[in-house]
């Protein structure tokens, strides 16, 4: 599949979005469970302003990768939850891995808005973190294939580099940009 959207050429986390949705959905529902699953729009700019940051700091191939396998993870995921197919302990996982991560974005934004407050290990380890109560829901419902890619994404975003390269010393627009976004959901109660 190439990584390139219908959009003029042009990358677009919504369309990677309904091109994973409309193939994972043929095998389990059909149109109408697609179209309640796409991305809203703040998700998808929130997508698109990650994956400009990315593209500054990785190869454009990878960085569209990673926000490519997002997608993919989060739509199966949110099909399986549509269709009952989670447990309590996988809702709880869940529920865990909502509450790192929203500590994660937290930080994120901390960085951004607080000088000198940059904490590289911290976030590694909230990564880890979330990453890890992802994986118990993920392990249970999706190929070994989708555990592995979950698992690149949050290597890729645990490396020290990139994430001295977003935070440490000054702070490139496309960052705070992204983080002012991710301020208003987070304030909104969307994250």
């Amino acid at each position: 599949m190439v990584a390139t959207s219908m959009e003029g050429g042009a990358w677009c986390a919504r369309d990677i979005s309904l091109r994973a949705q409309k193939k994972f959905l043929s095998r389990v529902g059909g149109a109408a469970s697609a179209r309640s699953l796409v991305l809203d729009e703040h998700a998808a700019k929130l997508l698109d302003q990650f994956l400009s940051v990315l593209r500054e700091r990785v190869e454009k191939r990878e960085a569209e990768k990673l926000v490519k396998h997002v997608i993919k993870a989060a739509v199966k995921l949110g099909v399986l939850r549509r269709h009952g197919q989670l447990s309590a302990a996988d809702e709880r996982a869940l529920a865990a891995f909502r509450s790192k991560f929203h500590t994660v974005l937290m930080a994120v934004v901390s960085f951004c808005e607080v000088d000198f407050s940059y904490d590289r290990g911290f976030l590694q380890d909230a990564l880890r973190e979330s990453h890890q109560s992802l994986k118990a829901v993920v392990e249970r419902h999706l190929s070994d294939k989708s555990v592995s890619r979950l698992a690149g994404v949050f290597a890729l975003a645990s490396r020290g580099e990139l994430l001295d390269s977003l935070f440490a010393g000054q702070i490139d627009d496309d960052v705070i940009k992204l983080t002012r976004m991710l301020r208003k959901e987070l304030d909104r109660g969307l994250l």
